[in-house]
């Protein structure tokens, strides 16, 4: 095998990209940090650019080798310096940004759903979401333009990969979304603390874009004329975390689709 020579210098030019790269100096360049996140990058057809490998782990090396990817190898203490995980996995890729996916042209019918994240801001969460998403079987992911980046290394690592698996648009801010889903027929659902129906007896038929807005619950002015969806609590809780919101209106939704 040949994976050229190791990597020994913090000043290596491949070296310091990565550490770029992580830090968001290429906004159109992926950063994936672990074994999960290369081989589900791999299964969704990425083309990764390189491969950085801690040295010792020769057998991965090969692996990536056989299956066409460059590598190159790296003194394991280096790499761990340019990790932003407590402790290095021993592997960081690089790979470009998905094309963005066409709303446009995205496939819906009364069954679709897609999940709107509108001001989410924490990587983690917007990750949780995408997760969600892909559970339970939403069309598409569209992240608002102004809250987390979908390709940032913490929302790929919130997300265990659903965000290189599921469609994502991105781009666009929250009221060019509003109009390009009302063009589409789209019924436009926001996620409320009090004051919707019942999640449990809404009428889910769709298309139907549900909304989820910033961990504060703000949403764009063009919300006002959606509706409210909400999830009916005891005691004395005030709110859920974003996350936690979506994922339950989505299992009451593919609930009650499936009965």
């Amino acid at each position: 095998m040949s994976a050229n020579e190791t990597i020994r210098s913090r000043a290596n030019p491949l070296l310091k990209r990565a550490a770029g790269v992580l830090a968001g100096q290429e906004p159109e360049t992926l950063a994936l940090e672990g074994d999960r996140l290369v081989d589900d990058a791999l299964r969704a057809g990425i083309a990764l650019e390189t491969v950085l490998v801690a040295e010792e782990r020769v057998d991965r090396a090969e692996e990536l080798i056989e299956r066409g990817v460059a590598v190159r190898f790296v003194e394991s203490d280096l790499l761990g310096k340019v990790s932003r995980l407590k402790t290095s996995p021993g592997i960081l890729a690089l790979a470009p940004v998905p094309p963005p996916v066409d709303l446009a042209r995205l496939a819906l019918d009364e069954r679709s759903l897609l999940l709107v994240a509108s001001g989410v801001s924490d990587p983690g969460n917007l990750g949780a979401l995408a997760r969600s998403a892909e559970a339970f079987g939403a069309s598409a992911l569209l992240v608002a333009r102004g809250g987390a980046n979908p390709w940032s290394d913490r929302s790929l690592r919130g997300s265990m990969g659903s965000l290189l698996r599921i469609p994502v648009v991105h781009g666009e801010n929250s009221e060019a979304l509003i109009t390009s889903l009302a063009r589409r027929g789209v019924r436009q659902v926001c996620a409320a603390t009090r004051g919707g129906k019942d999640a449990r007896e809404f009428d889910w038929r769709g298309p139907i874009a549900l909304w989820m807005g910033s961990e504060t619950g703000a949403l764009p002015k063009g919300a006002s004329t959606f509706e409210l969806v909400t999830i009916p609590m005891t005691g004395a809780v005030e709110s859920l975390n974003v996350a936690v919101a979506a994922g339950i209106l989505l299992g009451v939704l593919a609930h009650l689709v499936e009965d």
